[in-house]
């Protein structure tokens, strides 16, 4: 594929890029035509910021996470009237971009500029930055790589300080590593709103001096982040004896939850039968990452076969793999003399569920 067939493939207009075209760690050089340094900004507003640091950084890539649509927008026709041509949006969570985009030690620098703080408790859990997104940067930052956020909530500035002094992967980027005032840092528009009104500013600077392990809870965390990009999707071949009668069948799938564990949650929404052919609505809860996706169960050779529909855009995470290995499961039980002949989805999946698995892979 030529560099510009990959690039209409990618990007809706050259700048804003499609996720469902992105793989799991996508080739940068080949979306921005060459290889350099990657820096990123998470919840970019208006767009201003980022321009600023495309502009001081004009031999980095430089790319902005942001999921409200009129930012894109805004950010888009300034990076146009600018003509900058290394930089590109992305239309994600934050987080999620992180995990699922970037490969370890592959980021040279990420800012935030007034996250969101969610002050009241109840939705403190919503904040971007808590322990887990700390060791998700280490992971993804190289060694040298810096980390700066500003905002005016000193409860959360705090919060972020503890976070990143208690991950043995940072030193502090200065002196301190909080500080109320960053000379040479562009004001963004809520900078200037706050510090007209008089309000203190906390600035927040960390750098990779280390690369570390990342603790054992951290993967049911961030799912996407253990990824490779080469990972198998989930599929179960059955052998089924006799004729499936596929009324029955759509009839009897339950629409429920089939799994729930402190790791989180899988659920059957809804079943739709069409000629010979179920299609479940699904949706796999598993740490900060949900999706939701069409499993469809169809005749195969001797029997059937439980995969992902071809229009889905579930990244293969064990939580995925766990909700096609229940379906087969499932199947075992509503058609008696079913029995699993190949499957994608790993030995440790199976134990999990309580089957032990003897049966070769697919191919």
């Amino acid at each position: 594929m030529t560099a510009e067939a990959h690039k209409a493939i990618v990007t809706l207009d050259g700048i804003i890029l499609r996720p469902v075209a992105l793989p799991i760690r996508p080739d940068w050089s080949t979306i921005f035509g060459r290889d350099a340094p990657l820096l990123l900004e998470i919840g970019i507003g208006n767009g201003e910021f980022l321009v600023w640091l495309a502009k001081r950084h004009p031999n980095a890539n430089c790319l902005g996470a942001e999921i409200a649509r009129k930012f894109l927008l805004k950010a888009r026709n300034r990076i146009r009237k600018e003509g900058l041509t290394n930089v590109r949006l992305l239309p994600m969570e934050g987080s999620q971009a992180l995990s699922r985009l970037f490969a370890p030690e592959s980021l040279s620098g990420l800012w935030l500029n007034f996250p969101d703080p969610w002050h009241k408790r109840r939705h403190q859990k919503r904040r971007l930055v808590d322990e887990a997104f700390a060791w998700l940067l280490a992971s993804r930052l190289c060694v040298g790589g810096t980390f700066v956020m500003v905002t005016d909530y000193e409860p959360y500035a705090q919060e972020v300080l503890a976070f990143f002094s208690a991950c043995p992967a940072y030193a502090p980027l200065w002196e301190v590593p909080m500080r109320s005032e960053l000379p040479d840092y562009y004001d963004t528009k809520y900078a200037r709103k706050w510090k007209a009104l008089g309000r203190p500013l906390f600035y927040l600077g960390f750098r990779k001096v280390r690369s570390v392990a990342e603790p054992d809870w951290f993967a049911s965390v961030y799912p996407s982040a253990a990824l490779r990009g080469d990972e198998p999707m989930p599929q179960v071949e059955l052998h089924v004896g006799q004729p499936v009668d596929w009324e029955r069948l759509w009839r009897d799938v339950p629409r429920e939850v089939l799994w729930r564990s402190e790791d989180g949650v899988i659920v059957v929404k809804e079943a739709y039968q069409s000629d010979e052919r179920l299609l479940l609505d699904v949706i796999v809860a598993e740490g900060k990452l949900t999706q939701r996706f069409f499993v469809v169960v169809h005749p195969h050779g001797r029997g059937l076969l439980v995969r992902l529909h071809e229009a889905s855009h579930a990244d293969p995470t064990k939580g995925v793999h766990r909700a096609v290995a229940l379906i087969a499961k499932t199947l075992l039980r509503l058609l008696p003399d079913a029995q699993i002949a190949q499957t994608t989805c790993p030995p440790s999946i199976w134990r999990k569920l309580g089957e032990e698995m003897q049966a070769p892979p697919v191919e």
